[in-house]
């Protein structure tokens, strides 16, 4: 299944070939997770990323998403972990700590920002069609204080292929997803945790190219792209062995 943020390449050069993705598992669930609650949803929120497998768990990012009238600005912020702070080194010494990625529903456009190095990538986004969406009732369950309805949810996209999902909507929060658990295989999880939810309009500046930002030249763009194709890989392995 190619879920948009899933596809958005940190690079698009032709000469070298190189693409990129960031994130990738977590900004695809993200997606997808806004897809449920539907596009007429405004909201701040934070959002953490964790991994588990069996009783292990690592958290991976600290993100912060936001949401209007189907536009979606994410960005992206690592934790110092332990497991990972070789991988988290090597990323703010390129100044690349921190991305976001804003996907622009209406303008069918999607941009990445690197705040380090104020300058951004620009392509148009993939359309694909939509998924088909079936929803099993498991039960309900308080989290956080929130009644919670839980839900199965099975994915399949244009090219057949399936994803399981199991969400968590708040019943006080219009079903709100607060909480989403993806099934990576190998009894492997990636949750997202949606927090300090905030149901006022974000800012128009979160869905916009800041001043003063510059476009990547191809150049640029493919060595990032080469070297994210890198930390991905250290990044696997790092998780792989915490989890061990």
């Amino acid at each position: 299944m190619k879920l948009l943020i899933l596809v958005l390449a940190l690079a698009y050069c032709t000469a070298t070939g190189v693409r990129g993705q960031l994130f990738d598992t977590s900004a695809a669930q993200t997606e997808l997770v806004a897809t449920l609650m539907g596009p007429g949803r405004v909201f701040t929120a934070n959002v953490t990323v964790k991994r588990e497998k069996g009783e292990k768990q690592i958290t991976l990012a600290n993100n912060v998403m936001f949401m209007r009238n189907g536009d979606i600005c994410l960005e992206h912020k690592l934790v110092d972990d332990p497991a990972l702070a070789k991988l988290t080194t090597r990323l703010k010494r390129n100044h690349l700590d921190e991305i976001t990625t804003i996907l622009l529903a209406r303008d069918n456009k999607a941009c990445l920002l690197f705040p380090g190095k104020h300058t951004y990538i620009v392509s148009p986004s993939e359309q694909t069609a939509a998924p088909h969406i079936e929803s099993t009732f498991l039960r309900a369950e308080t989290i956080d204080g929130h009644l919670c309805t839980v839900r199965r949810i099975n994915v399949t996209g244009e090219d057949d292929s399936c994803q399981q999902l199991t969400i968590w909507e708040a019943t006080d929060l219009r079903g709100f997803i607060i909480k989403s658990k993806m099934d990576l295989g190998d009894d492997t999880n990636e949750i997202l945790l949606f927090t300090n939810i905030r149901t006022e309009k974000p800012d128009d500046a979160k869905f916009a190219i800041p001043p003063g930002y510059s476009k990547l030249s191809e150049k640029s763009a493919a060595e990032i792209a080469k070297l994210m194709l890198e930390v991905d890989l250290e990044r696997d392995a790092a998780i792989a062995e915490a989890l061990r």
